[in-house]
């Protein structure tokens, strides 16, 4: 029986560790690397599931593709590099993003007045009633899903993502 506790126990303290629950302080420090990796891909998984579930089937789009309307959205118009610079994708994704949201009447394209190799997308009626639709209840599902963090929590979290993410943009 001691054998099996043994064979269980350090699963658990993974469980304990991934959920917050474990003393980090204990994880050797070569260790706490693949650790955060871990659980930065634990949570990743987890709020793709949960944000699938919880986004409305007429709202229903790939994250890529949801980002992309939402800087539209806000920004109106965009060049095509600018939208693969905020999303952080090459010029090719959002190109291909742009064809089937195109198709779906969801942008439109055009050349640049002022460069014609340059390509300007923007958002249709559709998007933007779209949005006045779907986003207060987007809105509220976000706020209620980082209400476990204080508010002090929650900008450093923002932070340490951002700061994470720099980092990645750079190793790229």
């Amino acid at each position: 029986m001691a054998k099996e506790i043994e064979r269980l126990a350090p699963p658990e303290r993974l469980r304990q560790l991934f959920e917050g629950e474990g003393d980090i302080a204990r994880v050797p420090k070569p260790r706490r690397g693949l650790l955060a990796g871990g659980v930065t891909m634990r949570v990743g998984h987890l709020f793709s599931r949960w944000f699938d579930r919880m986004v409305d089937s007429e709202f229903s789009a790939s994250g890529p593709r949801l980002m992309l309307l939402a800087i539209l959205n806000r920004h109106k118009t965009l060049t095509m590099g600018e939208a693969a610079e905020l999303l952080d994708v090459t010029p090719r994704a959002v190109t291909r993003l742009a064809d089937a949201l195109e198709d779906e009447g969801f942008i439109t394209r055009q050349s640049s007045p002022l460069d014609k190799r340059v390509f300007l997308i923007s958002v249709t009626p559709k998007t933007t009633e779209l949005f006045k639709k779907h986003m207060p209840k987007h809105e509220r599902l976000m706020t209620e899903m980082f209400s476990v963090f204080t508010d002090e929590e929650l900008i450093e979290y923002v932070r340490l993502n951002g700061k994470l993410a720099a980092h990645l943009k750079k190793a790229i």
